[in-house]
């Protein structure tokens, strides 16, 4: 059984502390559709059957999904407030969002490049007659070799 993003102590905590900067704190209604918005993110990148990489690089991505939208957030909402933006405040929250961005683009780039390698899980058990690749069971014809040769 694979854990979810809400399952796992430590992926909750980050996802609970975005969603708390981006929330009021009593508005339980608008954290409890933005936790849900976010796992349902997670579940869209990670598709239908993946494996337990994917699974964790789909969550990675998805949490860096909803940082990048927190700071532009951020931004947009100090440059409307009616004290305006110095320069330098604009460009403290413009390097934020690009951090956000680029870590965003490089989890995507990852969970890509797992999927296209693909390469398949594999497990030898000790049973002298069986080798597991990737989920699959094949029985071997001869068992294998331990004796080792002398020269």
């Amino acid at each position: 059984m694979k854990a979810t993003l809400s399952e796992r102590v430590m992926d909750s905590w980050v996802a609970d502390r975005l969603i708390d900067l981006t929330a009021a704190r009593d508005a339980t209604r608008t954290k409890s559709t933005l936790r849900r918005e976010l796992e349902e993110l997670a579940a869209e990148l990670a598709g239908p059957d993946p494996t337990p990489v994917e699974g964790l690089l789909a969550e990675t991505a998805a949490l860096a999904w909803f940082s990048l939208r927190m700071h532009e957030a951020h931004f947009f909402g100090a440059s409307t407030s009616e004290e305006g933006m110095t320069i330098q405040l604009s460009d403290h929250h413009q390097r934020r969002i690009d951090r956000a961005h680029r870590r965003l683009m490089a989890t995507l780039r990852t969970l890509a490049t797992v999927r296209r390698l693909g390469v398949p899980a594999i497990q030898v058990n000790v049973a002298p007659s069986q080798v597991n690749i990737a989920g699959t069971t094949r029985s071997c014809a001869k068992p294998p070799s331990t004796e080792t040769a002398q020269p």
